[in-house]
């Protein structure tokens, strides 16, 4: 079996680094081949290309110059990866005979990109083949219809084998903590509003937020205007985030949307007590068990942020009954079981219509 991944650009967002990993095990584990197409370099590349079967798109016709890569290559597959790419992956599919498989990357009730690439998208969408969610409230999103065509594959965690072996067992670092992107979506916002009530019960503890993003000189402004500029440190993105974390006290997850998150994802198998937004498309409520492994709040609430925190910090014992509950997500998101599930749902596609 063939099967050609595309990808907007070689960067390290969440859907790239799944189609990376699930070429490579493929490649590795399986007697079929991934070729991997990004239908543009405008990102900085963060992948080694040469260790890949890999192939970046050149400027202009992007339909014609992916029919044509599709032609020289006879996959039995296409998988794009993200519903805005059909409206170049079903055109270039016309006429190939391939099976095209589309995955939703994100909430579909948040759609980022142009109205006019929204409208086409989903139009186009709807001649696949078949199509992967991420949660089954993605999945619930499109309808009964493309249900029937469908499978839910959650996100599989990263770099497990660069993680420790067990939950931290010793005295963590007095330091709230979380990653992401600094963006509104984040809502890093709501975040440190909760913390600045929270450090006068608790004042010698620190927030940390790591990640870079266009919010970072908004947010900087607001730990000013609360008087929180000592307590909460933004020091931007890291390449070592397990390491940086693993000993701290929480993790929060303050989003308004998310698909599967990785970073809450990472955290909770590291065996750090979590708390996250319920948020839409489902990806936080897939992985907590509200009160068992984590937290779960309402989005945007900061009373119930406030009140868990502070629960978290005033019971140790169940925080970290819950952290060592979330390390048990290794075993249901290895890399190895959600990309058996993706080859599993490759070859069921390959014989529709036969």
């Amino acid at each position: 079996m063939h099967i050609m991944v595309v990808i907007s650009n070689p960067s390290m967002g969440g859907a790239q680094k799944v189609a990376m990993n699930l070429a490579e095990w493929i490649n590795t584990n399986t007697d079929s081949a991934v070729h991997i197409v990004a239908l543009s370099n405008t990102q900085q590349k963060t992948y080694d290309m040469q260790k890949m079967n890999f192939s970046v798109l050149n400027k202009g016709n992007i339909i014609s110059q992916l029919k044509a890569k599709i032609k020289e290559q006879k996959p039995d597959i296409v998988l794009s990866m993200g519903v805005p790419l059909s409206i170049y992956t079903v055109p270039a599919c016309i006429g190939t005979g391939v099976k095209h498989i589309i995955s939703e990357r994100n909430d579909p009730a948040h759609f980022a990109g142009k109205k006019i690439v929204k409208i086409v998208s989903r139009l186009f969408m709807k001649t696949a083949s078949a199509f992967v969610f991420q949660t089954d409230d993605a999945q619930k999103f499109y309808g009964p219809k493309l249900a029937k065509r469908s499978r839910v594959i959650p996100n599989p965690l990263f770099n497990t084998e660069k993680m420790p072996e067990k939950p931290f067992d010793g005295e963590r670092n007095k330091t709230i903590v979380s990653v992401g992107r600094l963006n509104s979506q984040k809502n890093q916002k709501l975040l440190i509003e909760a913390f600045a009530e929270v450090c006068e019960k608790y004042p010698d503890y620190k927030l940390v937020i790591w990640g870079e993003g266009a919010e970072k000189d908004a947010l900087k402004s607001l730990t000013d205007s609360l008087g929180v500029t000592d307590t909460v440190n933004l020091p931007g993105a890291t390449g070592d985030v397990l390491n940086e974390i693993y000993k701290d006290s929480i993790f929060i997850l303050p989003s308004d949307f998310e698909g599967m998150p990785n970073a809450l994802m990472e955290a909770m198998a590291l065996g750090l007590p979590c708390i996250s937004t319920d948020c839409p498309c489902g990806g936080p409520k897939a992985l907590i068990k509200n009160n068992e492994n984590g937290i779960l709040i309402g989005v945007n609430d900061k009373d119930a942020l406030v009140k868990s925190i502070e629960y978290m910090l005033d019971n140790p014992k169940v925080a970290k009954a819950m952290g060592d509950k979330a390390f048990k997500i290794r075993e249901d998101y290895s890399l190895s079981r959600i990309c058996t599930m993706w080859y599993e749902y490759f070859k069921e596609v390959v014989k529709y219509g036969k």
